[in-house]
């Protein structure tokens, strides 16, 4: 009669082959060569002990008993490899430490072959037979007890590995570990209970048979959790990557502002040893009078020497969200601030001498027009009117310096709708042939910067001044939508030209592409900057009124969306802008 003992191995044996099959093919994943060569060991280790149960031959069982060691012994060296690959310290997997950690094994297998010359792995060996197995009843010598403390110690250290995972890994990576750590906890309490000699039978040894379980967890991970496919080695090796081959320099300091670890760039950048600056305070990096900031923050370094450094701090939290440390990333942005400076310098000089160059054009070109006439007097008008729309484009190049050197002011409260109604006064006042029209909210308070009126002034010039209409009119229509504000000024004016809005689309002028002026430029950047959205459409496509109930019909003209959040935040202060001079 066919033993159950012997069938439920036999299943055992099965599932496991199964899944070392599977596992084989997706090699070269993180772990995958450990694990099957764990899963192969495991299969051998039962296959063996199958067939010693079957075995009556006293010579071939007492083989069989010593040809187990040959897959039990490997085992927690392939399982502890397996967790270092897996969690990602594949590093400490090296052809020595492999080596050593394969001496025990190859030393306890040849020991359990020679046994009957020193009796170091068994003592004493008794057979019997129950329920149609062959058992093997033993007493066990010092190297078996020496081997079973090492195999202990290998399966412990794997399975912390994995609870560490668990205990701190996201919900990518936990319920793998999960798991994993019970298919290895199975099989040691299976071991445990088979040396204490609580077993169905005396002699019978349940690892094998736990390894069913263990297979039924690890396939549950491959299927459900996509075991060797999102393994938490590629986070861990991908960050290692991203810190070792950025190049910006990277220090890591501890809560006492001590160096932890740098990363090759800041090797090079600080002229220092890796090995020399680990342990030592920040000051051996940075200057004395250096102050790392507390909170995350953004600081200028003048560094040692001609070179200027643009220092990000981040802070380290744990599991718990306590402050463990701080990342320094450290970035040399010397070329930047001379690229700076010299259009700086540039920008004030040519636009100094633009702006003089142009009144003295402006002054000769109206006296001009004064003493002659007809098509002389028109070519006198020309000359001046060219020159006071280049002085015109000169000031809007200064408005949009000033717009980014106030780009991290705090925003304050502003009156929207009062706000609007003073622009459109002055267009009215500015513009008495323009007919403005406005649809406002009786009040609506947000906090934004002084870059929003600019921004507006700009759209609403725009829209007059390029008005061809006989009888030009603005609609201004001000909405608020969830946590933000649309405004929408439209005109029957041409319309904006399809090559100025795909120049502000793409972000980029070239020779045969480019917008004719500055004033769409500075609404483009001054509406990013408030970290809102704008664009640009045609009335006709649209179909968009100047204002809510004006009717539609055959629109002429142009209409400009913006959208900006009501609580407009402060960007992240980075180094602060050198003021132009003028």
């Amino acid at each position: 009669m066919f033993s159950p003992y012997v069938l439920a191995l036999a299943v055992s044996a099965l599932i496991t082959a199964g899944f070392a099959a599977v596992t084989w093919r997706r090699r070269p994943e993180p772990g995958t060569t450990a694990l099957s060569i764990l899963l192969v060991a495991v299969l051998f280790w039962a296959g063996c002990y199958g067939l010693a149960l079957v075995t009556t031959d006293a010579g071939t069982r007492a083989l069989l008993e010593r040809a187990i060691w040959i897959g039990s012994a490997p085992a927690p060296v392939a399982w502890l490899v397996f967790a270092l690959q897996y969690t990602g310290q594949s590093e400490l997997v090296t052809r020595r430490t492999v080596g050593a950690l394969s001496v025990p094994p190859a030393v306890v297998i040849a020991l359990a072959f020679t046994n009957d010359w020193h009796h170091l792995v068994w003592t004493n060996t008794t057979s019997v037979q129950r329920e149609g197995v062959v058992l093997f009843v033993q007493s066990y010598g010092p190297a078996f007890w020496a081997y079973v403390a090492f195999g202990y110690t290998l399966v412990l250290a794997g399975m912390v590995l994995l609870l560490r995972l668990v205990l701190t890994a996201d919900h990518l990576f936990a319920d793998q570990a999960l798991a994993l750590l019970i298919g290895a906890l199975v099989p040691l309490v299976a071991n445990l209970l088979s040396l204490a000699g609580v077993a169905p039978l005396p002699g019978l040894d349940l690892t094998p048979y736990a390894f069913a379980v263990s297979a039924g967890t690890f396939a549950y991970a491959l299927y459900q959790s996509e075991l060797l496919q999102r393994v938490p080695a590629t986070r861990r090796i991908g960050r290692n990557a991203v810190v070792t081959n950025m190049r910006d320099g990277v220090v890591v300091l501890d809560d006492s502002d001590v160096v932890v670890d740098v990363n090759p760039v800041a090797e090079g950048l600080f002229e220092c040893d890796r090995d020399a600056v680990v342990g030592e305070p920040a000051g051996a990096l940075f200057d004395d009078d250096f102050e790392i900031p507390d909170e995350e923050d953004t600081v200028v370094w003048p560094g040692r020497g001609p070179r200027v450094y643009e220092v990000s701090v981040s802070l380290l939290t744990d599991q718990h969200d306590r402050g463990v440390g701080r990342v320094l990333v450290v970035r040399d942005i010397t070329n930047r601030t001379n690229r700076r400076q010299q259009l700086q310098v540039l920008n004030r000089v040519l636009r100094h001498n633009f702006r003089n160059d142009m009144n003295v054009i402006d002054v000769c070109a109206t006296q001009l027009s004064d003493r002659l006439d007809d098509e002389n007097e028109e070519l006198a008008d020309r000359i001046r009117m060219v020159a006071r729309d280049l002085t015109e484009t000169g000031m809007k190049a200064r408005e949009i310096e000033r717009i980014m050197s106030r780009r991290h002011n705090d925003p304050q409260p502003i009156d929207l709708p009062g706000l609007v109604q003073r622009l459109v006064d002055t267009i009215r006042h500015e513009y008495p042939e323009v007919r403005v029209e406005t649809d406002l909210p009786d009040r609506l308070e947000i906090r934004s910067t002084g870059i929003l009126e600019s921004v507006l002034q700009n759209v609403l010039e725009n829209a007059v001044i390029h008005n061809d209409d006989p009888e030009p009119r603005i609609g201004i229509t001000v909405d608020r939508a969830g946590d933000e504000i649309e405004i929408r000024v439209a005109d029957n004016g041409p319309g904006i030209p399809d090559q100025e809005r795909e120049v502000l689309v793409k972000g980029t002028e070239t020779p045969l592409e480019h917008g004719s002026g500055l004033g769409l430029w500075l609404v483009n950047w001054g509406v990013t900057m408030l970290d809102g959205e704008v664009s640009f459409a045609d009335r006709a496509e649209t179909g968009t009124p100047l204002v809510a109930g004006d009717p539609a019909e055959d629109p002429r003209g142009s209409v400009v969306t913006i959208r900006v959040p009501r609580q407009h935040r402060l960007p992240p202060q980075g180094p602060p802008p050198t003021p132009y001079g003028d």
